[in-house]
C-alpha cells in the first residue's frame, strides 16, 4: 500500500475521524465519481462525506457537529430569527441527506472545496430562497444580495477572512463574467457538475463520452474559470504581488463551492 494517494485518503480520513468506521472498497466507490486527485486535496472531508453518504451514525453525528453547527450560524446572518433559521436549517438537513427520492446530496460532494463552505453554499442558497419567498420577491438573487451572502462562507482562516470581506463584490462580478466567458458546452458540464450534482459517469452518459473526457471537460472549466477570474481581478483592482497571492488563495478556496450560485440559468 505504500505511496497508494487512494489508501493514503482513506488512512487521513480515518485518522481525522476515529469514531467513524468506513471501509476501504465504499471510500474507494465514492471516490471513483470524483475528479481526479480530488481525494489528495480534501482526504479528510471527502471520507466524512462518504461515511455519511453510506448513513453511518457516527458519521452523522460528526457531521451535525463539526458541519452543520457553522451553517446555522450562516443563515442567521441572512435573517437571525429563530423560525427563520430552524426552518432553513431543516430544510438544508433535508436537502443534505434525503434528497428527492435518488440519492441524498451529501453523495454529491466533490471534493472541490472544503466541504464546511461546500454546505455554506447551500445553507445561503436556501435561505436566501426563503427570504425571496417571504417577501414574495420573484427575481433571481441579485449580485449585491450574493456578494453579502458569500461574505458568510467561511474559509477558515482570519486573514483571508478580512480580504474577503472587503473584495468581495469585485470576486462576484469577476467569476460571474469569467462563467459567462465559457464555451456553451464547458458551461453546460458545469452546470451538470455543480448545480445538478451529476456524476463524472452521468455526465459522460448524457454527451456520450468516456468518463475521461467528461472529467477533463470539468477540470477544463474549472482552470479556465479561475484564471479569468484571476486575471479580471488584478487588472481591475489593481493589487499588489502580496494582496495578488492573497487573492488567489481567495479564489482557490471559495471558487469550486461559490460557481453553482453564479451559473446562468439555462437557454430554453
Amino acid at each position: 500500500m505504500a505511496d497508494d494517494p487512494l489508501h493514503d485518503a482513506w488512512q487521513a480520513g480515518r485518522a481525522a475521524w476515529p469514531g467513524v468506521e468506513l471501509e476501504l472498497a465504499r471510500f474507494a466507490a465514492f471516490v471513483a465519481n470524483l475528479s481526479p486527485g480530488a481525494a489528495s486535496r480534501f482526504p479528510t472531508d471527502i471520507y466524512l462525506a462518504a461515511a455519511c453518504a453510506e448513513g453511518d451514525q457516527s458519521a452523522l453525528v460528526v457531521f451535525d457537529r463539526e458541519v452543520l453547527a457553522p451553517a446555522r450560524g450562516t443563515i442567521r446572518r441572512i435573517d437571525p430569527s429563530d423560525d427563520f433559521a430552524d426552518e432553513a436549517f431543516q430544510q438544508l438537513r433535508e436537502s443534505l441527506f434525503v434528497g428527492d427520492g435518488a440519492r441524498p446530496r451529501i453523495a454529491g460532494y466533490a471534493g472541490r472545496g472544503p466541504l464546511r463552505a461546500w454546505v455554506g453554499v447551500s445553507a445561503v442558497r436556501i435561505a436566501l430562497a426563503m427570504r425571496r419567498s417571504r417577501i414574495r420577491a420573484k427575481e433571481v438573487v441579485a449580485d449585491d444580495d450574493w456578494s453579502s451572502a458569500l461574505g458568510t462562507i467561511s474559509t477558515h482562516d482570519p486573514e483571508l477572512e478580512l480580504f474577503k470581506q472587503q473584495y468581495a463584490a469585485a470576486f462576484s462580478r469577476a467569476l460571474r463574467g469569467a462563467i459567462e466567458a465559457l464555451e456553451p458546452r464547458l458551461r453546460a458540464v458545469l452546470r451538470l457538475s455543480f448545480v445538478d450534482a451529476a456524476s463524472i459517469d452521468e455526465i459522460a452518459s448524457v454527451y456520450s463520452v468516456h468518463r475521461a473526457t467528461a472529467a477533463r471537460w470539468i477540470q477544463r472549466a474549472c482552470d479556465a474559470v479561475f484564471a479569468h477570474t484571476r486575471h479580471d481581478l488584478a487588472q481591475d483592482l489593481a493589487l499588489s504581488g502580496t494582496e495578488l497571492d492573497r487573492m488567489t488563495a481567495l479564489i482557490q478556496s471559495q471558487l469550486d463551492v461559490s460557481i453553482s450560485q453564479l451559473l446562468p440559468e439555462p437557454v430554453e
